[in-house]
C-alpha cells in the first residue's frame, strides 16, 4: 500500500525530525529532509495555513487542529532555515 502524495501520509520524516538537532534527524539523509521540506511548503494553503493529515471525526475538530498544525509547520520550517520571523 501507500500513497503517492507524501502530504497525505500519517507520518513524514519531518514529524520525526522537526529540528536539525533532534534525535530523529539522524534517521534521514539531507536529500530526504529537503524533499519533505519542499512537500511541506507546497502543502501550505493560500490562506497561509496547513490542514490536518488524518481523518477528522467532526468538521469542528479540523478547524481546532488546523491552527495547531500550522504553528508546528512554521516552527519546523524555521528550525530548518526555510522561514525567518
Amino acid at each position: 500500500g501507500g500513497t503517492s502524495d507524501p502530504s497525505k501520509t500519517p507520518a513524514l520524516p519531518l514529524d520525526f525530525a522537526p529540528t536539525p538537532e533532534g534525535f530523529g534527524r539522524r534517521l534521514f539523509d539531507q536529500e530526504m529532509i529537503d524533499r519533505h521540506l519542499d512537500v511541506l511548503v507546497a502543502a501550505q494553503s493560500a490562506d497561509g495555513g496547513w490542514g490536518v493529515n488524518w481523518p477528522a471525526w467532526a468538521d469542528v475538530t479540523v478547524a481546532e487542529w488546523r491552527g495547531h498544525v500550522t504553528v508546528d509547520q512554521l516552527k519546523t520550517l524555521r528550525a530548518h532555515g526555510c522561514w525567518a520571523m
